[in-house]
Formats: structure tokens, C-alpha cells, sequence
């Protein structure tokens, strides 16, 4: 799975998503409740943003989430142009889930073109270590 995410303390999400096409499937908001069902009144959310999900492939995927991700950079440019120069968006990652292999070192390469389109838009990458199935 791969997640695009933006934040940003003074961001506006609602006045961002109001004039897209994008849903994301989760928005946050400074000063709500970060756990709201379970601690109501515990910590509360330092920035607004939201999560929108840009491949579904499986974490042992990573070519495949790799080619969805391009291809929502690619489809998704003036969108993205749009939100970089949004007031208040302080940071965007693309944010790859990729399984943990049973390996002395681990190591996954990202193509120049998956990393040229991020630099464009000034979008950061991040992958998240996930166990296996088995484990």
C-alpha cells in the first residue's frame, strides 16, 4: 500500500478539498482529539491534513505500488501543483508500506523517474517496515 500525505498546522484541509476531486480517506484538523473514539479528551492534533491512498498493491508489491504511485503524480499534477502552493501545507510524503523481509540487510531502490517527479513537486518519500504475514 502507498499513502500520499499532507499537513501543515495552518492548513485549511476543508477549504483545500471543497474544490477538488479528491477523498481522501482520512482528514484531520488542528485542535481535534488525535484518538476521538477512544480518547476523546486525551492528545490533541497539532496540524491539519489528510491521507489519500495512491496504490492498494500488496506490501511485498513495491514495483507495483511504484508504477501506481507515478501514475498519480503524472495524473494528478495540477492537483499536486495546486496543494504545494496551498497556504499553510508544510509538508507532502509519498509513504510506501513494504513488507519486511527475513534478511541480514534489507534494501529497496526507488527508480530516477519516481524520484524526479517528487523533487518536482517537492514531495517527500518514506516507506514503512511492515512484518510479514508469517511472522
Amino acid at each position: 500500500m502507498c499513502v500520499f500525505r499532507v499537513s501543515g498546522a495552518h492548513f485549511d484541509v476543508d477549504q483545500f478539498l471543497g474544490k477538488s476531486l479528491w477523498l481522501p480517506p482520512a482528514i484531520f484538523r488542528a485542535g481535534e482529539p488525535r484518538f476521538p473514539a477512544s480518547q476523546p479528551k486525551g492528545p490533541i492534533l497539532e496540524q491539519s491534513g489528510f491521507n489519500l491512498n495512491v496504490s492498494d498493491a500488496e506490501f511485498s508489491e513495491l514495483h507495483r505500488q511504484i508504477h501506481d504511485a507515478i501514475l498519480f503524480l503524472r495524473s494528478n499534477e495540477k492537483e499536486l501543483v495546486r496543494l504545494r502552493d496551498f497556504p499553510g501545507v508544510e509538508g507532502m510524503c509519498l509513504d510506501f508500506g513494504i513488507e519486511e523481509r527475513d534478511v541480514p540487510a534489507q534494501s529497496e531502490a526507488f527508480p530516477p523517474e519516481l524520484l524526479f517527479l517528487l523533487g518536482q513537486m517537492g514531495i517527500s518519500l518514506a516507506f514503512t517496515l511492515y512484518p510479514t504475514q508469517d511472522a
